[in-house]
């Protein structure tokens, strides 16, 4: 594994907000068949894309809305988010990418701009690791923070992948990519039985599924008896997902993040809420930023430092109240190192 933490004092947190301006840098404003352009939600559009609802029934949030679907055994709202979220991938990522139509773009300049920084994200899509992927910066062998075994095809001409990235994309709340192999089945010899052993530590697989032509040369594993649905592979977004981090993966990651957040110099969260739903989920990343400085970058930057400052009064906070594209377009203020802007 790449020592990453003796090298990044600057320490990114993605939320929603990030992947906002998507759509709009790829040229992909038009509406496709569905009546939508391609788009990754906010969890104010999940309402309609995922429960066919114009407004929330009484004392519920759309977290509560799948929490009630998961409880009554109706798998249909998250399928039908993963679903929505890669094919955002599939229709946005190529245009985006080195390469691709609309290549000038505020991702890639900011990609480029910070070629180390580590990225802790919250967001399930693949976004960030396509477009380094396109930079030859990354590779899902050791990117995700945990190493993954995944396949290459083979290659006649051009340059081949990268064994070792540059910087890690930590998906705190799972990747729809990828999944644990913690057993397999141990092949005896004639007249014994096979025998179900368990792996210590446990493999981690790689499968981009339906969005595989996105990270060529790379291709799946072929599906064997630990095969994790895609829909099972990322924690639900429902109110108590104290459950979800306990996952193998997950705690593997949220392992990672902490040491780099301890670690970091500033850390600078873009397009992430704090949602009061979400507290299982960053109260540990903030108990490891102790006596750090964040600088939020959201829209409602000043709002959130308001609640959050009196909480993790321990924290430095900034707030920069622009949204992720107006940020990179002004030049990043509120970075404290401007030396690690290439």
């Amino acid at each position: 594994m790449n020592n990453f933490l003796t090298k990044n004092p600057l320490v990114f947190l993605l939320g929603a907000g990030f992947d906002c301006d998507a759509t709009c840098e790829a040229g992909q404003t038009k509406s496709f068949p569905s009546g939508r352009p391609p788009r990754y939600p906010l969890v104010s559009d999940l309402l309609d894309i995922c429960f066919g609802l114009d407004t929330l029934p009484p004392n519920k949030s759309v977290e509560d809305l799948f929490q009630d679907s998961i409880k009554n055994r109706d798998r249909k709202p998250l399928e039908v988010l993963y679903k929505i979220l890669m094919k955002a991938d599939y229709n946005i990522t190529p245009h985006l990418k080195r390469g691709g139509s609309h290549a000038e773009n505020i991702y890639i300049k900011f990609l480029r701009d910070f070629p180390n920084a580590p990225l802790l994200t919250f967001n399930y899509d693949s976004l960030p690791e396509i477009l380094l992927l396109a930079e030859h910066a990354w590779s899902p062998f050791d990117g995700y923070g945990v190493q993954v075994q995944a396949h290459t095809k083979k290659i006649r001409n051009g340059s081949q992948p990268l064994e070792r990235s540059l910087r890690p994309i930590l998906h705190l709340h799972g990747s729809l990519c990828v999944y644990p192999s913690t057993f397999y089945i141990e092949k005896r010899p004639a007249h014994e039985p096979d025998l179900l052993q368990f792996d210590l530590p446990p493999d981690f697989l790689f499968d981009p599924n339906a969005i595989e032509h996105c990270f060529s040369p790379f291709e799946r594993i072929p599906p064997g008896v630990t095969f994790t649905p895609v829909s099972d592979r990322v924690i639900a977004p429902i109110p108590n997902k104290a459950e979800g981090l306990k996952g193998v993966f997950i705690k593997t990651v949220y392992d990672q993040a902490t040491r780099f957040l301890s670690a970091a110099g500033q850390i600078i969260s873009i397009g992430y809420s704090f949602n009061r739903h979400d507290v299982f989920s960053y109260r540990q990343l903030l108990s490891a930023a102790s006596k750090k400085d964040i600088l939020i970058v959201a829209p409602e930057a000043k709002t959130l430092i308001t609640r959050l400052s009196d909480e993790y009064h321990d924290i430095r906070w900034a707030a920069q109240n622009m949204s992720f594209k107006e940020w990179v377009n002004n030049g990043y203020p509120g970075v404290f190192d401007k030396t690690q802007i290439v």
